[in-house]
């Protein structure tokens, strides 16, 4: 019997009903009093014990207007949109210092005070979109619960048959869909899970060290640096898992869009599979619309076997 490995993306979720579109979590920081156009850092205040409590409306606010940018309203690249963070509207830069009254110093804490607030504040973007996602869930739930028929209509019986002793579960989502829906348990999840509140969220580009604004750039710096995928570390946490992938006859992707922050996971799946192995991508009207860009990502990494389709 072949031995297979699927890679499970967010269309998995979104074809089993779970309307998991990242545009939804746009809604979700959107969907406040404010709605600004600018995105004002919030200032946080503290209780008697020294933690900070941010108003959750301006909060949200911030993260929108700053992941929002110049881009387009879908946030299909959600995570690599914080690789982009653009924070000159906040700030004075190196030209402007001293302009306002003679006292760049003053100039010089403002940058520092706005950029320690705005990394507060982006602390709390994992646990809102925890929180967005966990509603997503939980409406999921009542309607698989309160609707008897569901099961037969968001189970995939052609995917069902590829879940056997040999088949292992690459899963990039936080859910525990293939679980509750399958009974399924072999499943890897690379970034972590809902139940454990242990998500990875973060883009993949490299930190950009230009000065450009005193007493700002070190803490924009680690922004970036907190907001970055570590990828590497996680492959490294996960030898084990890949270095097993070397009696791999097939790979099955389902859902997955072979995004740029994904990337070296495949590649280091390449690297450990047979070359003889087989590649087959899900048909559904998303994968096939991108099948080529797909194939071509897999042959320019080095995958050698052949590419199929699969439904």
């Amino acid at each position: 019997m072949n031995k297979r490995l699927i890679i499970i993306g967010n269309g998995f979720d979104l074809d089993h009903g779970l309307n998991t579109y990242y545009s939804g979590f746009r809604k979700y920081l959107l969907n406040n009093k404010y709605r600004d156009n600018y995105a004002i850092i919030p200032s946080p205040v503290y209780d008697h014990h020294g933690e900070e409590h941010f108003d959750e409306d301006e909060l949200k606010n911030f993260l929108f207007q700053e992941i929002q940018g110049d881009g387009d309203d879908e946030w299909s690249d959600f995570e690599e949109r914080l690789g982009y963070l653009d924070f000159e509207e906040n700030l004075v830069s190196l030209p402007e210092l001293g302009n306002a009254d003679g006292n760049e110093w003053h100039d010089v804490d403002d940058n520092e005070d706005n950029m320690h607030n705005a990394f507060l504040a982006f602390s709390h973007l994992t646990d809102l979109f925890i929180e967005w996602l966990n509603s997503i869930v939980d409406d999921y739930k009542d309607d698989y619960k309160y609707n008897k028929n569901v099961n037969s209509i968001k189970t995939k019986s052609k995917f069902a048959k590829l879940l056997t002793g040999n088949t292992e579960i690459l899963n990039f989502n936080y859910t525990n869909t293939v679980e509750d829906l399958y009974d399924f348990y072999g499943v890897n999840h690379i970034h972590g899970t809902l139940s454990n509140e242990d998500i990875v969220l973060g883009h993949s580009q490299i930190i950009d060290t230009e000065e450009r604004f005193l007493g700002a750039d070190d803490i924009i710096a680690d922004i970036e640096q907190s907001l970055r995928k570590n990828t590497n570390s996680i492959i490294k946490n996960n030898t084990d898992f890949f270095e097993g992938l070397c009696d791999i006859d097939e790979v099955y992707t389902y859902g997955f869009s072979f995004s740029s922050v994904d990337m070296p996971y495949i590649i280091e799946i390449i690297k450990n599979i047979p070359r003889k192995a087989k590649w087959f991508l899900h048909k559904s009207k998303y994968e096939v619309t991108n099948e080529k860009a797909y194939t071509q990502k897999l042959k320019s990494n080095d995958f050698v076997g052949a590419i199929k389709e699969w439904l």
